[in-house]
Parts: C-alpha cells; structure tokens; sequence
C-alpha cells in the first residue's frame, strides 16, 4: 500500500507546473500599426480618416477583448504625444511609452486615463 502512495504522490506531482507571469500584460492582440495607412497614401488627402477609422475598429476590438477577459480596457481615443527622452516630454511632463501615454510625477510616472477609466493609447509625434 506505502508504494501505491508513493506511485500516486510521483503522478500527481509531475504534473504540477509553475503559472507563467502575466501581471502587466496589457497587449490583448497584436498591435496594429493604423500609420501605416496614411505613410502609404501621402497623396491620398483621405488617408488621415482611413487612419483614424482603423485606430477606432482596433480599439473598439481590443476593449471587448479586454473586457471578456476582466482586463483594464483602452481608450478609443489615440493621442499625439511626443516620445518618452525627447526635450518636448521633458518640458511637458507626458510622454508616449510602449503606446501608452505616462504623465510624469515627481517620483515617477503614472498612466493617463479617461473619464471612464479607460487608458489613453498614444502615437509618437
């Protein structure tokens, strides 16, 4: 009976597996990069509504993503701000990281949100 255990024990501990870490993993899909479509079409005077059109469906896409799966869920809106180490951010006080628009505090950086609590993408001017 004590080896039957010991058979048993091994079984069930061989199975276990560490959880990988997901904490802060905001990127529910792949990014699409919507400026493509108007860095393409320089000549199309269209191109900016075709842009704004697709960051639209790709947020709206990536809120019910986000909201099936519980997660904090972007903002429609995608903002023009300048990039993170640039002397304009510095000056400012905002900056786009990693897409997403960080507001700078005096001990570090915090993430802008919307009125629904939803966060703020950005695109680097």
């Amino acid at each position: 009976m004590d080896w039957m255990a010991a058979v048993l024990v091994l079984i069930v501990a061989t199975g276990a597996s560490a959880q990988t870490r997901r904490y802060g993993d905001v990127s529910y899909q792949k990014p699409q990069d919507c400026s493509i479509i108007t860095e393409q079409n320089r000549h199309n005077p269209f191109g900016y509504l075709f842009r704004d059109q697709c960051e639209r469906i790709n947020a709206s896409s990536r809120q019910s993503t986000a909201r099936i799966l519980g997660r904090p869920q972007p903002s429609r809106k995608v903002l023009k701000v300048p990039a993170h180490g640039s002397d304009e951010a510095k000056r400012l006080g905002v900056a786009c990281m990693g897409g997403l628009v960080m507001l700078r505090l005096e001990n570090g950086w915090q993430q802008a949100l919307d009125d629904e609590h939803r966060y703020y993408t950005c695109r680097e001017r």
